[in-house]
Formats: structure tokens, C-alpha cells, sequence
């Protein structure tokens, strides 16, 4: 089965009820948005992305027409794996441009875009490399990425692999991916952006976060 045939299924809703008991955080991937999350990480992105952007792995393009409210943004086009996502996207967001397309293949020119969204998808890539280096190559040079995703530092780790271990890393949760503070940071380094903006998505009580929202500027040379 190729990542395109599971994300078709993920988004048909033809997943086994026992199984989104299991996968951590199931309503949060799926396309329902909590109010306090959707806000936080709008007002973190508030006035830095603009011009021309692109959502990789739209979804069913909610965040895609939040971002059209922005006065910076003059055009917006979401792009996703799954058909069955881009058919939502564009019967609840005609007004708006949604394409299916892989993310380490996407068909538009070098730099196409000044800025681009990634929600809540990056713990969900097999070729995380692949996805940057052609993130990158649509970005204009100077141009903003904004990526939200789950953090997992040392405490969550200890409390996970004491009482949450087999519901984390349940064979069916679609987050294949985790990512600390420093290996995000790294691995986009790694593909010639530089962190510019960092914080927590979230806390559980303030003392750890639940996740992590970075925005990345690519170089200019």
C-alpha cells in the first residue's frame, strides 16, 4: 500500500472504531479543529506569512481559508496526498485553489511561493527529506516556512515510555515522526532554512508542551 492508498483511507473515515480509540490524538489529525489551537497558532503567524502561499498537505483546506483572511496574503493554493481531501477542499472552499499532489514532488516552479504552511503534517512524512528540499526549491529565497507539530522532550518520553508506551506507538497512529526542539531545528537547517520564530503549541500545566510551532526563513544565497 502506497502512502497516496493510506491517506485515502484515512480520509474516507475507513479506519475500525478500536483502532481510533488507540491512535493518540486521533481527533486531533483528523479535520476537526479546537478553537484555542486554531487561534494560537494564527496569531504566531499573524503578519509574517504573505504574497503568494502554499499549504502542503491542505487537508480538507480549513487552514488554507483561515489564511485567506490575512491582509498579507494576496493568493493561497493547498495541495494534499489524498484525492479524497482536495474533493473536500473544494466542495467546502470553492473560492480557494486546491490540487493533489505528493509533497516531495510538487508541481509548480522554483520558486513559486513567499511563503508556505505545513500544519500538523511533518510527523506524518516518510521522506522528510525529500519534502524540504522541494519545499525549498518552491520558496523563494528569503521566503517564511511555518510548521506546527507534536515536541517530544525528555519529560514526555519518560511519562510515555512508563504508562502510555503501546497507545503512543500504536502500529496503526499515523504520526511516524517526532521531533524534539533541536532536531527540528536541525534537520531544517539542514535544507537551508533558519529558525526565526519558536513556541510551544500548548502546555500540559505549563510544564511541558504539548507541541511545537516554528517559522523558518530560507536563505537567500
Amino acid at each position: 500500500m502506497t502512502d497516496k492508498d493510506y491517506y485515502e483511507r484515512y480520509w474516507k473515515n475507513q479506519f475500525g472504531s478500536d483502532q481510533r480509540n488507540k491512535c493518540e490524538n486521533f481527533k486531533e489529525d483528523s479535520y476537526r479543529w479546537n478553537e484555542i489551537n486554531l487561534q494560537r497558532v494564527l496569531s504566531f503567524c499573524s503578519g509574517m506569512l504573505n504574497g503568494k502561499v502554499l499549504d502542503a498537505g491542505c487537508g480538507d483546506g480549513f487552514f488554507s481559508n483561515q489564511l485567506t483572511f490575512f491582509d498579507e496574503v494576496k493568493d493561497i493554493t493547498g495541495i494534499d496526498i489524498s484525492e479524497k481531501a482536495i474533493e473536500m477542499a473544494l466542495e467546502k472552499y470553492p473560492k480557494n485553489q486546491f490540487r493533489q499532489a505528493s509533497l516531495n514532488k510538487i508541481p509548480f516552479e522554483n520558486a513559486s511561493f513567499d511563503s508556505i504552511a505545513m500544519v500538523e503534517v511533518i510527523e506524518h512524512l516518510i521522506d522528510i527529506d525529500g519534502t524540504l528540499e522541494d519545499l525549498s526549491r518552491v520558496l523563494k529565497p528569503g521566503g517564511l516556512l511555518l510548521i506546527t507539530t507534536t515536541d517530544f522532550n525528555w519529560l514526555k518520553a519518560v511519562i510515555i515510555a512508563m504508562f502510555y508506551f503501546e497507545k503512543y506507538f500504536y502500529p496503526t497512529n499515523p504520526h511516524i515522526r517526532f521531533f524534539t526542539k533541536t532536531t527540528l531545528t536541525e534537520v531544517l537547517l539542514a535544507h537551508g532554512f533558519k529558525v526565526i520564530k519558536y513556541s510551544w503549541n500548548g502546555s500540559y500545566l505549563g510544564l511541558m508542551p504539548q507541541g511545537q510551532m516554528v517559522l523558518a526563513r530560507k536563505n537567500k544565497d
